[in-house]
């Protein structure tokens, strides 16, 4: 009996980190992977939208938790300034567009798998919904 207990004890831990590992390795649907404030993985709820000063397009900046993204909004520019280059990269809006290769219009877009996707024409915005039915 206490062997059939130990054993599944064992079976219950190997299980347990089977879940964690494909859990940890799930895809999210967000742009940066880290948060800006604590330096920690990011939840896809809690997100604020910055607007790139250069092009004057916004992109979502993903944060861990609600005390974070509270501090982001207050001072932006700083916590993305501190950001790696890897994860400023990633939050960057896209100025061509993805299917003429034309520039973008900043009020020609779809969110798409966490991040807003900018096009030229609302031709070339249908053509992607139409092709990509999660952008909404």
């Amino acid at each position: 009996m206490r062997k059939a207990i130990v054993a599944m004890f064992a079976l219950m831990l190997i299980a347990g980190a089977v879940a964690a590992r494909v859990a940890d390795g799930e895809k999210k649907n967000v742009t940066n992977k880290l948060c800006p404030v604590s330096g920690g993985p990011v939840a896809e709820k809690y997100r604020a939208e910055y607007t790139d000063k250069q092009t004057g397009l916004s992109q979502y900046v993903y944060v861990c938790c609600e005390g974070c993204l509270n501090e982001f909004t207050k001072n932006a520019d700083a916590f993305v300034a501190k950001m790696a280059p890897a994860e400023r990269e990633a939050i960057k809006a896209n100025t061509t567009c993805p299917v003429s290769g034309e520039a973008v219009s900043k009020d020609k877009f779809v969110e798409y798998e966490g991040r807003k996707v900018y096009f030229c024409c609302d031709g070339c915005k249908a053509k992607f919904t139409k092709d990509h039915p999660g952008a909404k």
